[in-house]
């Protein structure tokens, strides 16, 4: 009996000895990346693929004319954690536009958005990073913040993956904004390549609002941002 209750004992008395807890590690960076152009059908839908399986976020600044030829992504982008924002209605360079007409563009891209996603923009675009006086009072009197980029790999021009995501690796860092379009699947592959490598390094990929967030930095209508470092 002496020994039972020995046993009984030695197993419901705490020892005092706890299991460490599990520290969470932060990421050493955030940074941001952007398409331009789409939705672009199958190519964006590769890539939405590729980012959800990363669990990584991006920012995506739509055209209203591909908007109505590929819809099928516009419910995905909002569902899986990413942010939209206005390019254009048919990639038209802003600047060269009138008063109203830039008025115009910007409502009926602002429509179609929140008509297919049910969310409204905060966060504008224009074609070539292209924009004037007229621009950013359209952009302020919609409510947009007007985002521009730190890093662009023309990944346009070379459609290689290989010189893209060497462009990026060598220049993406903490609080950057990348310029991309998900219309090639060199700018795709090279794209989840980049998540790949800067994931393993501690980075974490965030939509451009919330990399505001974490920045401490309040997006403006009107005014323009480039970075957020």
């Amino acid at each position: 009996m002496l020994i039972v209750a020995f046993a009984v004992l030695f197993f419901i008395i705490p020892t005092g000895a706890e299991e460490p807890e599990e520290q969470e590690v932060q990421p050493v960076g955030y940074v941001a990346l952007t398409f331009d152009d789409g939705p672009s059908g199958a190519m964006t839908e590769k890539l939405l693929d590729g980012l959800l399986e990363r669990d990584a976020r991006a920012t995506f600044f739509l055209c209203g004319y591909r908007m109505e030829q590929y819809p099928s992504a516009l419910k995905r982008y909002v569902a899986e954690g990413h942010e939209v924002g206005v390019h254009s209605t048919i990639h038209t360079d802003l600047t060269k536009l009138t008063e109203e007409e830039i008025f115009q563009d910007m409502e009926e891209t602002v429509r179609q958005i929140y008509e297919a996603t049910g969310v409204r923009p905060t966060i504008m675009r224009p074609p070539g990073g292209a924009y004037n006086d007229m621009v950013l009072e359209a952009a302020k009197e919609e409510e947009m913040s007007v985002i521009l980029w730190s890093v662009d790999p023309r990944d346009w021009a070379s459609q290689d993956s290989g010189k893209v995501l060497n462009t990026m690796a060598q220049n993406a860092g903490n609080g950057d904004v990348i310029l991309m379009h998900d219309m090639w699947k060199s700018s795709v592959e090279a794209a989840l390549a980049l998540v790949d490598a800067m994931q393993a390094k501690g980075y974490c990929f965030v939509t451009v609002s919330e990399l505001a967030a974490l920045t401490s930095q309040d997006l403006t209508p009107g005014c323009v941002y480039r970075d957020f470092h």
